[in-house]
């Protein structure tokens, strides 16, 4: 296998791209679907650190771009609305560096409480933003996003969706530009201190900036994706939406733009070649649309019902079909919950019983609005638990309003909660306050990542660890409690019942580690105490032209496979591994998941396709060659994805073979799944390993062939 070509997600591609580039420094804020970009990035031996939150991030990476380093800022879509304070300003001051900001916008909401376009915010601030629709592409703009910023000297947006970060492609590395020159400062007040009478200066240089980056990107970010045929409508789509528009129309001839803002009118009307039906497929809110319209390119307005929502193959079909009838609803799946033994349950179950009125936040601890607790009554944004619940407290009844309590968790109330407890000192409500800090030790929603709050940096390395009450109590909460709530659900009763009684400002910080990253941090305290590095060693940047791949295997057709079960089973890996092991075969294979709320004990789907040459990660409905299933209740509502024909594979086989310990069970399918495929077997172990902690190989290895056997015997 070529090191230089890899199968990765669009985040991994993106890291592996700042590598390559010469990044000096990445910042950012954990958020699904952009986690993973500055976690690979420092595990290829990046400069990488979480901040408190995306505004600092962000502002901490202007400043090193001020410095002529190369940066890079990453969050979520609604990340950004916390950094576009610094944002709307650093397109006026510009850099001297680099910098590029990352941001994942998350349509469908798979992990988020909105569907918002980044589009818009790149619009409204004048940030350029570029667009890939696939991992490649999120390698390959890495590079262009950092051409753009540093010849024009502005921040560029590089806006990915879910669908591309945590789709896996194909990516061949390749040397990449670097920067021109070593970071170091250039006074010039004029330029980076946007008193009136600069920023004024400063907008009109933006809007001449912004024309110019049309007029190249015009040349070099609009590409004609797919030839069609004469007499076919033409589309122009952008992300995701090209390989969706690829495979839903065949036909047609497809325009992409990677270059989203400023809008490269020149280039997109001479790839349209004279088309009268122009039509245009891009998730979100119709901004392309509006686009085109405004600069004479005569595009068909799509049904609204197609701005809501992720797109797939199936939704473009029936948008180019112009069906407006309400599409029907996919059947329920599982819903997310709590984990068992989750911490946050002993909190929820007190709360519950006491019918207290619980203003929420984001994190795990949202899921306490679900049975069996249905506990949270409001979630709306990053800290607004606190403040919030102190709107509430101001003007309900009293009797009503004493039972109003704030819950956040550790890593928002370092992120967005210092400041609601300054609103609760400075404007305290009549009946006073409470606020709950539930403290699992860990960011854990977005995977388990490291805050302030748990001593350690993103490395895992030790770092100073902020005192949650002791931060409280300097603010000037009078009645400050830490109590381990799982131990202890009485105390932290008979504290809720002081604060109800007494009145005034409580803080209590209900203390037990994530049961999930309680062995993780055991696990870095001992490396940390021993002086054994945790990350791997650093990576080098490719230097040098990669080797050409093999051919994929003879057969145009694409198989396509579904994997369905629940949050917990180990789906995600094991689609990583049958996707590792196609690569490892030869074949072009593409990957699609979604890491997000259901993952814990929710409906999970994995999409693998692979062939001589895949459009779509994504499997359209109906067209499933394979459904492997996981749990048996996840048949019914995944049935729809199979095609006519179809092979349907449960777990209810693996009653009757003996593969080991039950953690191996979806590698015991995944050697149910290798019988009915031309895979070859080398490749499947190559990949059980690769994907899997050595002292975990020979259980799962057992546990494939067990499988393979039974499914090879019947």
């Amino acid at each position: 296998m070529d090191d230089q070509t890899l199968l990765l997600n669009g985040d991994e591609a993106v890291a592996y791209a700042a590598l390559d580039c010469g990044v000096d420094l990445g910042a950012g804020y954990p958020g699904t679907p952009s986690t993973e970009i500055l976690e690979k990035f420092a595990e290829l031996g990046g400069s990488a650190e979480w901040s408190p939150n995306e505004k600092v991030a962000l502002e901490v990476s202007i400043g090193a771009a001020f410095g002529h380093a190369r940066v890079i800022t990453t969050m979520k879509h609604v990340g950004l609305n916390v950094a576009a304070d610094p944002l709307f300003t650093a397109t006026y001051t510009g850099v001297d560096g680099g910098l590029v900001v990352i941001v994942a916008d998350d349509p469908g909401m798979a992990s988020s409480q909105n569907e918002q376009d980044s589009r818009r915010h790149a619009i409204a601030s004048g940030a350029p933003v570029i667009e890939p629709c696939d991992a490649q592409q999120a390698y390959d703009c890495l590079e262009k996003a950092f051409f753009v910023s540093e010849r024009w000297h502005i921040p560029v947006i590089l806006r990915l969706t879910t669908r591309v970060s945590h789709s896996k492609t194909l990516v061949t590395r390749r040397p990449l530009s670097r920067a021109a020159h070593q970071p170091s400062y250039a006074k010039d007040a004029s330029l980076h201190v946007m008193v009136p009478a600069n920023a004024r200066k400063a907008h009109v240089r933006l809007r001449g900036k912004l024309e110019e980056i049309a007029a190249w990107a015009s040349g070099e970010c609009v590409r004609v994706a797919q030839e069609g045929k004469a007499g076919a409508p033409a589309i122009v789509a952008s992300g995701i939406s090209v390989a969706l528009a690829s495979e839903a129309a065949p036909d047609a001839r497809i325009v992409q733009t990677q270059m989203v803002h400023p809008f490269p009118a020149d280039g997109i009307r001479a790839a349209l070649g004279g088309a009268a039906d122009i039509r245009v497929v891009e998730e979100g809110d119709p901004v392309l649309f509006e686009q085109c319209r405004l600069v004479g390119i005569p595009a068909r307005a799509n049904p609204r019902i197609y701005r809501f929502g992720e797109l797939s193959v199936s939704r473009v079909r029936r948008l180019l079909d112009g069906i407006e009838t309400p599409e029907p609803p996919p059947p329920p799946g599982q819903p997310p919950a709590l984990c068992p033994g989750c911490p946050h349950r002993s909190a929820y179950q007190v709360l519950a019983d006491r019918k207290a009125i619980v203003t929420g936040d984001i994190g795990c601890y949202t899921l306490g609005v679900m049975p069996p607790f249905s506990a949270v009554d409001t979630c709306v944004c990053m800290g607004g638990g606190i403040t919030v619940g102190l709107g509430l407290r101001k003007v309900l009844p009293p009797e009503q309003a004493r039972r109003v309590i704030s819950v956040i968790g550790d890593s928002t109330f370092v992120h967005s909660g210092l400041t609601g407890i300054a609103e609760m000192v400075y404007n305290p409500p009549p009946t006073g306050h409470v606020v709950v800090i539930l403290d699992n030790s860990i960011t854990a929603m977005t995977g388990m990542q490291e805050n302030p709050a748990t001593g350690r940096n993103l490395k895992h390395e030790i770092t100073y660890k902020m005192s949650l009450e002791d931060v409280v109590r300097a603010m000037g909460v009078p009645n400050v409690h830490v109590v381990d709530h799982v131990a202890h659900p009485e105390e932290f009763a008979a504290l809720l019942d002081r604060a109800e009684a007494e009145g005034g400002l409580w803080t209590i910080i209900v203390r037990r580690p994530c049961l999930i990253a309680a062995p993780k941090i055991r696990q870095y305290d001992q490396a940390n105490a021993a002086g054994i590095p945790i990350m791997p060693p650093p990576a080098r940047p490719c230097d040098s032209a990669p080797a050409p791949r093999q051919a994929p295997p003879a057969g145009g057709r694409t198989t396509s496979v579904v994997i369905a079960g629940l949050g917990g089973q180990g789906v995600v890996k094991a689609s990583d591994i049958f996707a590792d092991a196609v690569f490892r075969a030869g074949y072009d294979v593409k990957k699609a998941e979604v890491h997000g709320m259901s993952q814990r004990g929710g409906s999970v789907n994995t999409d693998i396709r692979f062939g001589s040459a895949v459009q779509s990660p994504m499997v359209p409905d109906g067209e499933a060659d394979i459904l492997l299933v996981m749990d048996q209740s996840q048949i019914a509502n995944t049935r729809h994805r199979l095609a006519e024909g179809g092979l349907l594979l449960d777990n209810s086989c693996l009653a009757t073979v003996k593969y080991g310990s039950p953690k191996c069970a979806t590698v015991a399918m995944l050697g149910v799944l290798s019988a009915h495929l031309g895979i070859p077997l080398d490749n499947w172990m190559e990949a059980i390993r690769a994907n899997l902690p050595e002292k975990l190989h020979e259980m799962n290895i057992a546990a494939f062939e067990a499988g393979r056997a039974y499914a090879a015997a019947q």
